[in-house]
């Protein structure tokens, strides 16, 4: 099975099906965009500390674990003093490749290249000295160390080159897999894609309870590239409390294959002189748990909302009056609510 994922996940390397999954950063969210940024600052110090590559994701080849959550793994070893490179040296052009895993060959389409200088600035920063949407890009810079860091999709990872007075060819290796979600409803049918909202996060939690947000608004079927290592799901089916979380992991060069069930339905409410009378209109709503906890808050005629499978009672405000009524929801069934106005 293994075997057939990781063909299967190439194929589609190779055939460029996940194109948006591999896009500009501009095409994340903006706090999709900031976790990358706060990525690749992270491997810059972990790789001058380590000394060489650190793929995102990948041990520092002390023997710890893989890092959670495509997190970039720091090495405890104190950082060497890195001399700047010689501004006035000219410059040694160089090839940059980016691949999936060692034994992978070189990614043709897809990668974004950001290169900087090994030494920090006074204030702690990076100085970039290059940077490239090509695959296999040729950089000329002078002779000295530089970090080289390829981002593929969601997956970050990078290099420590010393480039000497000759040229160079230098890979990163970006230890990294595919994922591809779907969400269904309990029958197995997949769910319109704009009702439901998926988000991956990090495995790992903080001292606050909080994951990373890693990627926002995945769009289903389409297969995202992640560092290899565990992350959680979230599918938001509506905008109730249709929420279903899950762990999976992904395989470095595999195409993981992650299927959320979602037991739930449509449930419109409706206020009523009678029975099967008209909506009475300038209704307000608030959806209750059986233990009484507010789920939902809503106002109109005819609200519309995905619910959990479970008992609710609901309760109808209109010029001053209250009523309620309880009622129960079934997974794939959806049905009108009527409360009647007496």
């Amino acid at each position: 099975m293994h075997a057939l994922q990781r063909l299967l996940f190439l194929a589609i390397v190779c055939a460029g099906l996940f194109a948006s999954a591999i896009g500009n950063v501009s095409a994340q969210s903006n706090t999709a965009a900031e976790e990358t940024v706060r990525a690749v600052e992270q491997i810059l110090k972990g790789v001058i500390s380590s000394g060489g590559e650190q793929p995102a994701g990948e041990s520092s080849g002390d023997g710890a674990e893989p890092a959670e959550g495509g997190q970039a793994a720091e090495s405890q070893a104190p950082s060497a003093s890195v001399p700047p490179p010689d501004p006035d040296a000219p410059p040694i052009p160089g090839r940059l490749y980016a691949r999936l895993t060692e034994e992978a060959g070189a990614l043709g389409s897809g990668v974004r290249w950001r290169v900087y200088r090994a030494a920090p600035e006074a204030d702690g920063s990076f100085m970039t000295v290059a940077s490239s949407e090509e695959p296999q890009p040729v950089i000329n810079v002078a002779p000295g160390d530089y970090v080289a860091v390829a981002i593929y999709g969601h997956a970050v990872a990078s290099r420590k080159i010393t480039v000497a007075n000759e040229p160079f060819r230098e890979a990163v290796t970006l230890n990294a897999g595919g994922l591809r979600l779907t969400s269904q409803d309990s029958t197995g049918k997949a769910l319109p894609p704009k009702s439901v909202k998926l988000s991956v996060y990090s495995a790992e939690q903080d001292e606050f309870g909080q994951r990373k947000l890693v990627a926002e608004n995945a769009e289903p079927g389409r297969v995202m590239v992640l560092n290899a290592g565990s992350y959680h799901i979230v599918s938001q089916y509506g905008d109730a409390n249709s929420a279903v979380r899950d762990d999976v992991k992904v395989e470095p060069a595999q195409l993981t294959d992650a299927r959320i069930t979602h037991t739930a339905a449509a449930i419109t409410f409706k206020l009523v002189n009678e029975a099967g009378g008209e909506a009475l209109a300038n209704t307000a709503w608030s959806i209750l748990s059986q233990g009484g906890d507010v789920v939902k808050e809503s106002y109109g005629a005819f609200p519309t909302h995905i619910l959990a499978a479970g008992d609710y009672s609901v309760i109808a405000r209109h010029e001053n009056n209250i009523y309620n009524r309880e009622f129960s929801v079934q997974p794939g069934l959806p049905r009108d609510i009527e409360v009647v106005a007496q």
